[in-house]
């Protein structure tokens, strides 16, 4: 059985960090020692992580909303405290030393020789807490050696790259790209090619994501691997069961179209609340939208503006989604673009119908069918199939079987996969390079 590595910023809520902790359970449970690699001590929801996976912390520092969380609260008892981690397990191990500043000046110079790039960006803050995430992390892979590591997210696949640079005889690193990368990010498009182009092997999140990185990155087509996320865990069905926390859910009214996600201009619920009005002109129903973030505001005033107030709910972050979804008659995902959209899976998975955006990348491979996809930022073609799909006679048990595609034991196997070849591609390379040094 292998040692592998998970590598994520930290666990605060989101698709990735559940798809990172149900994989690295399906691992843990198959036999596999499963480490669990974090920048930072924040995690929302730490009874998910199984009680077998190994947690590695590499910095004390707080996240930012932590630090400004601990600073009003300082102000209000009118003294200062030392920080203490919010999340701070006995299991947890800490690779929180401090770095030499000489280990990275070297490598910045390093890297400003190997790969041209600009010294001055080490002076910049981002940038120089790139340096000093790569060092943390080939600090861990030199002491604990794990077998492989897969790296999640932006700041993880760069640091990543970085700590491959540090260590000579490090374990392959796979980084998983999560979403598509669009031309026009000229500034970070570089990074994200040598950072990718470099990798040993790339998993991406959905066929769309392994396109994308083909034709947009130049990630070559035979190193990379289409995985989906852990999506359909066992537990699922029997949450979906539990009574929602909402009044509309337990009268007998009109039926009601739910959306899901992050109040931020990705997902574009303002296009969703546009779409629901010109539905209600035509048929009676309801529309509640989960979740918490920036554009809280802009949408409690679109919906005034709108004279919506009464058909529309806010209700903010929940706990179990899936039993929302269970009784809803519709589930719309509005979203300007996605990796692998997991709420829309979890819709199907709890036999809701579901409509959605054709936006890059994830919502076609999910739906299959064009009848249920709208172009991304219009209204009415969005109310139009809300329409058509309002309409049609709901088969859950079509709906669930179509979602078990994304369950967690074939994201397991998908995974597993991937370790054998890699591990075994390894293998094949030192040989080689041995039979050269012997001939």
């Amino acid at each position: 059985m292998a040692h592998i590595c998970w590598v994520i910023r930290d666990l605060r809520g989101g698709g990735a960090e559940r798809s990172v902790i149900g994989t690295a359970n399906g691992l843990c449970e198959r036999g596999h020692r499963v480490d669990l690699v974090l920048f930072f001590p924040a995690n929302e929801q730490p009874q998910d992580v199984s009680e077998h996976v190994s947690i590695f912390v590499l910095s004390r520092r707080p996240t930012r909303w932590n630090r400004i969380r601990r600073r009003a609260a300082n102000l209000i008892r009118k003294k200062r405290k030392r920080y203490r981690p919010a999340w701070n397990p006995q299991r947890v191990e800490w690779f929180a030393r401090r770095l030499p500043f000489s280990r990275l000046l070297a490598l910045a110079f390093r890297l400003a020789k190997e790969h041209r790039w600009p010294f001055q960006d080490m002076m910049r803050r981002q940038r120089r807490a790139d340096y000093v995430r790569a060092l943390r992390l080939a600090r861990y892979l030199d002491e604990c050696k794990p077998d492989i590591v897969f790296t999640n997210l932006w700041q993880a696949d760069l640091a990543g790259f970085l700590a491959s640079r540090i260590i000579r005889n490090h374990p392959p690193i796979i980084p998983v790209a999560r979403c598509a990368v669009e031309e026009e990010q000229a500034d970070d498009l570089n990074f994200v090619r040598q950072v990718f182009q470099s990798a040993v092997h790339v998993v991406a999140v959905s066929g769309g994501v392994e396109r994308n990185f083909v034709e947009t990155v130049g990630v070559s087509q035979h190193r990379i691997t289409t995985v989906y996320n852990p999506v359909v865990k066992p537990e699922l069905c029997e949450l979906a069961k539990a009574e929602p926390d909402h009044p509309w859910f337990g009268d007998s009214g009109s039926p009601i179209v739910l959306g899901a996600g992050r109040l931020a201009p990705q997902k574009d619920f303002p296009t969703l609340i546009e779409a629901f009005r010109r539905v209600r002109t035509e048929r009676r129903c309801r529309l509640v939208i989960l979740g918490e973030g920036p554009s809280r505001r802009e949408l409690e005033n679109r919906v005034r503006v709108l004279g919506l107030e009464e058909d529309v709910s806010l209700p903010g972050w929940a706990m179990n989604p899936w039993a929302y979804m269970a009784r809803a008659g519709l589930f719309v995902l509005s979203s300007r673009h996605e990796g692998l959209p997991g709420a829309l899976v979890e819709a199907l998975a709890c036999g809701c119908p579901a409509v959605s955006t054709d936006c890059p990348s994830g919502p076609a491979e999910i739906l299959e069918d064009p009848a249920l996809l709208a172009p991304v930022g219009d209204p009415d073609a969005l109310a139009g199939v809300m329409l058509r799909a309002l309409a049609r006679p709901a088969d859950r048990a079509a709906f669930r079987a179509k979602a078990m595609r994304f369950s967690l034991d074939r994201a397991v196997d998908g995974y597993e996969r991937v370790i054998a070849e890699s591990l075994a591609n390894r293998v094949q390379d030192r040989r080689g390079r041995m039979h050269e040094a012997g001939g």
